[in-house]
């Protein structure tokens, strides 16, 4: 299946935002009824991490009680480039959204979704964020037929989940940039 001009435009502003030479793969649902199509590239946006995003996430509608929001969205990440398995990570989280109706927004949480693939790793959750380790790259899109927002997926503990249900998004936010937490570490120690 040819991807749309508006599909073309996301996959070119991922891959301005990351620089290198992008890989793209297909991945399907269990049923292989849905598909979404994960960029990659090494090395972005430091030696030895590799970035992620989904393309094609924002031909579905994301929901909001029911209703579609005005919105569309596609996901990204980045993690140490030897963990062969995060670009499923990512590409689960879009499945989340398109099959389960999951509503992804700054500071919404998908539990359980590294664990799939990682079932030890310490961080078995996908935190929601703004984008910023491109810097202001990847922007949102206005395209002629949907508007597409980025979200970054940082992976978080059982307790660091714990401190977010309690003091919110942004306290967890400053809470790891006071820490310095290493973003692409799947086996960080968690900071609570």
């Amino acid at each position: 299946m040819a991807a749309s001009e508006s599909n073309r435009a996301i996959a070119r502003a991922a891959a301005a935002a990351f620089g290198g030479r992008p890989t793209v793969t297909r991945f399907y649902d269990d049923d292989e009824r849905n598909a979404v199509d994960v960029l990659e590239v090494p090395d972005s946006p430091a030696g030895g991490v590799t970035s992620y995003a989904t393309l094609g996430l924002s031909d579905h509608p994301l929901e909001l009680d029911g209703e579609e929001y005005p919105a569309r969205v596609e996901i990204l990440g980045a993690c140490d480039s030897s963990v062969e398995f995060f670009a499923n990570v990512v590409s689960t989280a879009a499945f989340c959204v398109v099959n389960d109706k999951w509503f992804c927004a700054p500071g919404a949480v998908f539990p359980e979704v590294v664990r799939m693939y990682a079932p030890e790793s310490p961080l078995p959750h996908l935190f929601f964020v703004s984008p910023f380790l491109w810097g202001d790259d990847p922007g949102t899109l206005e395209l002629p037929d949907k508007t597409v927002a980025w979200l970054m997926v940082v992976p978080i503990s059982d307790s660091e989940r714990d401190y977010l249900d309690a003091n919110g998004p942004d306290a967890l936010e400053a809470l790891f940039e006071e820490k310095q937490i290493d973003l692409f570490d799947l086996t960080r120690p968690p900071v609570v």
